[in-house]
């Protein structure tokens, strides 16, 4: 729904925008911050792309009329904060900054069923989970930034995003527990078995590739609107 509310964008700004926020009305998310995944299973997850679609649809907004909808940006960050919040409380189940999720939408190629209990036992830490998460957190920065121009109070979750950022990235590069294997060069899924070891799963696929794609540029001006952010960092 969120890049259908994207392609939607080319013809109708406003009405991309209605169908971005009506996903986040409370008809559909959850109180704890949950949203739906599909029709046949609500409980499931798809990959956080909503803060980086409204991102798309405010530097869209920029480009065609000067300036951004800023009302617009307050309502869906409100909500944002929310799912991002279930994120972390139920999805790092060990607190260790590296995220479970299941079937992920398109990128679910793996050994087995990711939404299903694993017939090993234990727990899957995945990297394209984390590296939406990742993801997540850049945009939410970003989204941050432009709030703060209106509203110093944003800075100081500007920070907050950067710094939950730069805790994903250690636990995923974290020398012989994370999911980078130096020598292949690439990223996988770590199995933590119930007695405490654990292996990564060595298939390579997108989930692999998803961790490079977590990527976000900081533009001067951006840094300059945070002098704040910018001396803590």
């Amino acid at each position: 729904l969120a890049f259908q509310a994207l392609a939607l964008s080319v013809v109708d700004l406003d009405f991309a925008k209605e169908q971005l926020d009506l996903m986040l009305r409370d008809r559909y998310l959850h109180p704890n911050g949950q949203l739906p995944a599909y029709e046949w299973n609500f409980s499931d997850v798809n990959p956080p792309v909503h803060a980086w679609a409204a991102l798309f649809l405010h530097r869209t907004e920029q480009a065609l009329h000067g300036e951004g909808d800023i009302p617009f940006l307050k309502r869906i960050y409100s909500k944002l904060l929310m799912n991002f919040t279930w994120w972390v409380n139920r999805k790092d189940r060990s607190g260790r900054n590296v995220f479970e999720g299941g079937f992920l939408g398109l990128d679910n190629i793996g050994v087995f069923d990711r939404s299903s209990p694993l017939p090993t036992g234990g727990v899957l830490e995945q990297a394209d989970g984390t590296a939406w998460m990742a993801l997540f957190c850049q945009n939410m920065g970003e989204l941050s930034v432009e709030l703060a121009s209106h509203d110093e109070c944003y800075e100081d979750l500007a920070y907050k995003f950067l710094e939950h950022f730069l805790w994903i990235a250690a636990a995923m590069n974290k020398p012989g527990e994370g999911m980078w294997d130096e020598e292949d060069g690439f990223y996988y899924d770590v199995l933590r078995m119930p007695d405490g070891s654990s292996t990564r799963l060595k298939v390579r696929s997108i989930v692999g590739l998803l961790p490079l794609c977590a990527t976000t540029v900081v533009e001067p001006w951006q840094r300059e609107r945070l002098p704040q952010t910018t001396a803590r960092i």
